[in-house]
């Protein structure tokens, strides 16, 4: 769980004049702060471009180079600040020599994935039952009207994002900020493979598709419904079952595609490896 629940910061330094307040700014100082303004803006649009193609197009070990910055329309100063920003919630691997892609996701990386959010969705649903509060309530209860609209409307981007809120709300809920941060990191790093969960092109029918996301709104109602009346152990059982989904997702996809970006290992692992 340590490299699961290491938190990157990225730090951004303030330079202040060492001088009393004035009632008034000047021109240069105030075209500066334009400047900021502006260049903190294209930061953040690209941040968010490049998050949603992770999200949308991009699989885990897709190379994020020149071609698709300039494809997307990025320059090359806002992306740099939103590379190093999405490396810090691990979505995306940094090299000196092969530049930068999106994380990569192996078997190894995704039994892990599904060991960490077990736990950690169980512990932050149970402590949120018996912590939570009414305001805490409505937003995981709106979070979760987002999700099942996007379901109906089957856009893939919105439920994903909608699901992370939905999540990360009953994680603050748990008034744990360490167990809420490391499950904040899971749901992250999540965001590479959700497309298996929520794309039509990622299943093999549109029934098969339709069936998993009644599935995942009926877990996320009976999640809710232990958290309004404060049943702790439904709370928890309710959340194993809801990574039951993710597994059984999981597998299925495995059975039917084997990609670069989930390849399978033939090799016998060394004693005392690591077993899928």
């Amino acid at each position: 769980m340590n490299r699961i629940c290491k938190f990157s910061y990225i730090v951004y330094e303030i330079k202040m004049d060492v001088q009393m307040p004035r009632t008034t700014t000047s021109k240069t100082s105030g075209k500066r702060a334009v400047q900021r303004a502006a260049k903190g803006g294209a930061a953040s649009h690209a941040y968010d471009v490049l998050r949603e193609q992770i999200i949308r197009n991009l699989a885990p070990g897709s190379p994020l180079d020149e071609e698709v910055f300039a494809r997307l329309g990025l320059s090359r100063t806002p992306v740099r600040e939103a590379l190093a920003r999405l490396a810090g919630e691990r979505l995306v691997e940094l090299s000196p020599n092969r530049g930068a892609r999106v994380a990569p996701v192996g078997l190894t990386e995704l039994r892990e994935h599904i060991e960490g959010l077990d736990v950690m969705q169980r512990l932050v649903t149970r402590w949120a039952a018996a912590r939570r509060t009414e305001e805490e309530m409505e937003l995981i209860d709106k979070e979760r009207a987002v999700f099942e609209d996007a379901a109906a409307a089957r856009d893939g981007v919105a439920m994903t994002e909608a699901n992370w809120r939905f999540h990360n709300a009953i994680g603050a809920a748990s008034r744990n900020s360490i167990f809420a941060g490391c499950y904040r990191q899971i749901l992250t790093e999540g965001l590479r493979i959700d497309r298996l969960a929520m794309f039509r092109e990622a299943f093999a029918s549109t029934i098969a598709y339709r069936d998993h996301l009644d599935r995942i709104v009926a877990d996320h109602a009976e999640m809710a419904d232990a958290l309004r009346r404060e049943d702790q152990d439904r709370a928890e059982a309710s959340a194993a079952t809801h990574v039951d989904t993710a597994r059984q997702r999981f597998g299925d996809f495995l059975t039917r595609s084997t990609t670069p970006a989930f390849s399978i290992d033939l090799q016998i692992p060394a004693k005392g490896g690591s077993h899928v």
